[in-house]
């Protein structure tokens, strides 16, 4: 009884510890599983008070999805990087969608104005979003063709962002 016990425990653990791990498969050494498959749609509430599909957002361009909090420093850092490069961005015609994990509308809107952001952003205040496609930690970005599928996963946002949709 006292072998089966040790065994269980160690199952159990293995479990918790991996389980995340493979169902996430955001780490650098597996590749996510939502690479080539169309990114599943969702509604989100935004910033300024609507509601707004990802389908809607993207307006059948290639988006970049950028999973994010105001409390996360690389997150904060990737932002500035995508405000400062917003011109180019657009000029390429890629749609940037913000979508804030797990924060409520009132700490999200004093940081955008106290950075003067000029993005909507849609707000996943209960995570289900985010656990949908195996968030596991922030940033995250997702981008996506002209299709809505999904051609590249990153955790910082990359230094040549047309090599970033071609991967795929």
């Amino acid at each position: 009884m006292k072998k089966f016990l040790q065994i269980f425990v160690l199952v159990a653990l293995a479990t918790l510890v991996f389980k995340p791990l493979v169902a996430s498969g955001q780490f650098f050494f597996m590749e996510d599983e939502n690479i080539g498959k169309p990114m599943q749609d969702f509604t989100l509430k935004t910033l300024n008070g609507g509601e707004i599909s990802l389908t809607e957002a993207r307006e059948g361009r290639r988006a970049l999805v950028f999973f994010w909090a105001t409390w996360c420093p690389h997150c904060r850092e990737a932002l500035t990087q995508i405000m400062a490069n917003r011109s180019e961005i657009d000029n390429k015609g890629i749609r940037v969608v913000l979508v804030d994990v797990g924060e409520k509308a009132e700490a999200v809107g004093r940081y955008f104005e106290r950075n003067k952001i000029s993005l909507d952003v849609m707000l996943d205040e209960s995570t289900e979003v985010s656990a949908l496609f195996g968030i596991v930690g922030v940033p995250t970005f997702y981008f996506l063709n002209e299709e809505g599928v999904v051609v590249n996963v990153l955790h910082g946002y990359p230094e040549d962002l047309e090599a970033a949709f071609k991967k795929s």
